[in-house]
Parts: C-alpha cells; sequence; structure tokens
C-alpha cells in the first residue's frame, strides 16, 4: 500500500473521535452538546465519514469501474474488522458481564442473533449485558451506519455503471438534500428496512453523494486555502437560521472537509500509516458501554481518558492484524487500467 499524501486519514480519526467523545456524555447520563444548534457531535462524526467516504469511493469506481471488483474492495474493507468485533462481542464481552446464568446466555437465542451483525443485519442486544447502563442493553450502537454506507456502495455502483451525466448526478445529489431536509429530518417514525432506518439513506447520503460530486465535477482543484475560508464564514453567518443552515450543511460541510482533506500537512498526513479510525469506529461503542457499566459513577475527563486509551489499543490491533493484512486481498486495479 502506498502512503497518501493527504490528510484524509486524519480526518477519519477526527470523526470518530467525535462519536466517541458525544456518546461519552449519552453513556453517563449527561446532555450531547449540540454544535450551533444543528447536530451533536457523533451524529456529526457520522457526517465526515460520510463526506470523505463517497468522495474516496467515487475516486476508485473511476480507477476500475466494474461493479463487481467494486464491491469486494468495499467488502473487503468493511467485513474483516467488523467480524471480529462482533465475535469479540459475543463470544468474550458478553460472557463476561452478562448478568444472567452462563448456560441461559449460550443457549439465548439472541445470543445467536447478534451474529446478524455480521452480514449487517443489525442486532444490538445480547441477553443480560448492560441492562443497567444509562444507555441499556445496546452492545454496539454504532453499527446502524455500516449498512447505510452498504447500500450507498451499491447504489452508487448501479447508478454510475450506467454512465450517467454529470448533470444527472447533480440531479440525484439534489433529491437526495430534498428529501432528507423535506422528509427525513421531519420525521419523527423510523422506516425500517433490513433492520435499518431508511431515513438516514437521505440524511447521510446525501453528504456522501456531495463527495461524489466533488469529485465527479473536480471541485477539489478550486478548494484553495481563501474559498475554503470563505465558505466555512459564510457557512457560520447562516448559524441563526437552523433550516438554513441544516441545508447549507449539504454542501458546505463535503467541501470543507474534502477540501481540507486534499491537503498535506507533515504533522496531520503521517496518520496515513496509523488509520484506526475504522477500528475507533467499531470498538468505542462497546468500550465505553462496558467502562460505564463497571465505573457507572467515573466523571467524565476519566471516562474519556480510559476508553480512549483502550479503545485506541483494540483499533490499533483491528489495523495491525485484521483490517490491513484483509486489504492485500482486494482485487487489483487491471494493468491496462492502472
Amino acid at each position: 500500500m502506498t502512503q497518501q499524501a493527504n490528510n484524509f486519514t486524519a480526518l477519519r480519526w477526527l470523526g470518530a473521535l467525535m462519536v466517541l467523545v458525544g456518546h461519552a456524555f449519552v453513556f453517563l447520563g449527561l446532555p450531547e452538546p449540540v454544535v450551533l444548534g444543528w447536530a451533536p457531535l457523533g451524529p456529526i462524526g457520522v457526517y465526515i465519514f460520510f463526506s470523505i467516504s463517497g468522495y474516496l469511493v467515487a475516486q476508485s469506481w473511476d480507477r476500475d469501474p466494474h461493479v463487481g471488483r467494486f464491491l469486494m474492495r468495499r467488502a473487503w474493507r468493511i467485513f474483516p474488522g467488523l467480524w471480529v468485533c462482533i465475535l469479540l462481542s459475543a463470544y468474550v464481552l458478553g460472557p463476561v458481564v452478562t448478568q444472567i446464568p452462563l448456560k441461559d446466555y449460550w443457549l439465548h437465542p439472541h445470543t445467536k442473533g447478534y451474529l446478524s451483525n455480521l452480514y449487517l443485519y443489525i442486532s444490538y442486544a445480547l441477553p443480560g449485558v448492560f441492562p443497567d447502563n444509562k444507555y441499556p442493553n445496546a452492545v454496539n450502537g454504532s453499527l446502524w451506519s455500516l449498512p447505510v454506507e452498504f447500500m450507498m456502495y451499491l447504489f452508487m455502483a448501479t447508478l454510475l455503471w450506467l454512465r450517467p451525466s454529470r448533470k444527472t448526478s447533480l440531479a440525484v445529489g439534489a433529491v437526495a438534500v430534498l428529501m432528507a431536509v423535506g422528509w427525513a429530518i421531519p420525521r419523527s417514525e423510523m422506516l425500517v428496512f433490513y433492520r435499518s432506518d431508511m431515513r438516514q439513506l437521505f440524511i447521510c447520503g446525501a453528504y456522501f453523494w456531495g463527495g461524489v460530486l466533488i469529485h465527479q465535477w473536480r471541485l477539489h482543484a478550486r478548494m484553495n486555502g481563501p474559498v475554503l475560508l470563505g465558505l466555512g464564514v459564510l457557512w457560520l453567518m447562516l448559524s441563526p437560521w437552523r433550516e438554513l443552515f441544516v441545508l447549507s450543511s449539504y454542501l458546505a460541510l463535503p467541501v470543507l472537509i474534502i477540501g481540507v482533506g486534499e491537503k498535506s500537512w507533515p504533522g496531520l498526513r503521517q496518520l496515513n500509516a496509523y488509520d484506526y479510525s475504522y477500528g475507533v469506529y467499531i470498538y468505542a461503542f462497546p468500550v465505553q458501554q462496558t467502562v460505564a457499566h463497571f465505573f457507572p459513577a467515573m466523571g467524565l475527563t476519566a471516562y474519556l481518558a480510559v476508553t480512549i486509551a483502550v479503545t485506541f489499543l483494540l483499533a490499533k490491533f483491528s489495523w495491525q492484524f485484521i483490517e490491513r493484512p484483509g486489504l492485500q486481498f482486494k482485487p487489483k486495479v487491471p494493468l491496462m487500467m492502472a
């Protein structure tokens, strides 16, 4: 693997840590901070992930526009680390912390049912695990975003295989934004398919598609410092009007994140060799729930220090021994297209 000279890994770290810090407030029974009346820290971290993902996987598609190889590359990035995390949760964490007899735990249908997470059919509970936590019963609530992201991969590959014009892709993005602000965000009831909330296909998918459009229209070439600064200031000026601020976020956030990501700052690009962000994302929730289970009265600062340290170690293990070796099996770009 070649080291990319950009800041995207650092920004993925940022997104993962925002999710971790946002969840810390929830697990301790504290109100989660809301940024400028827009969204809590956790969802903003997820939006950062989706913006970067749309941009980078659109580049991957252009290098090799083959549906099968494209989806295999995405699968090799997501599933190896996820599978180990799920198995550790069900067969190590669960037996240690469950409040029911071990025999009942192993025979309980929810123990086997938790393994449906292996194929992104999301299940959050293990029997007798975390029933008394301030956020009860959920072992890994962060998993909700993974089927949404994979659905976006499927949609993108299907659409781009049809070779739409850039204007058609722009129209798709506009529809996604309108559905997000006009239907998904105001709607209070979930619309569930494959155990996933379909509202998130538009709320998160619009940020993902923003990244796709930035690549297709080659907008990153115009994202110099003054442009990014001006856009950031203009966006902040809209913050008193929440609806307008949220609507404009579907343009501003992907542009700002990708504009910064395309830069190359020595202190940040060194993180490219240590892409632990996915591991931080998938391990933080069960680690935080476990610490809250054993130390429910721990203060916020100590809680963050402990959970960040433990999560980092698990993420390092995941990257070095599971994710990075798994990436070696990703289909190569055919030589004629390289």
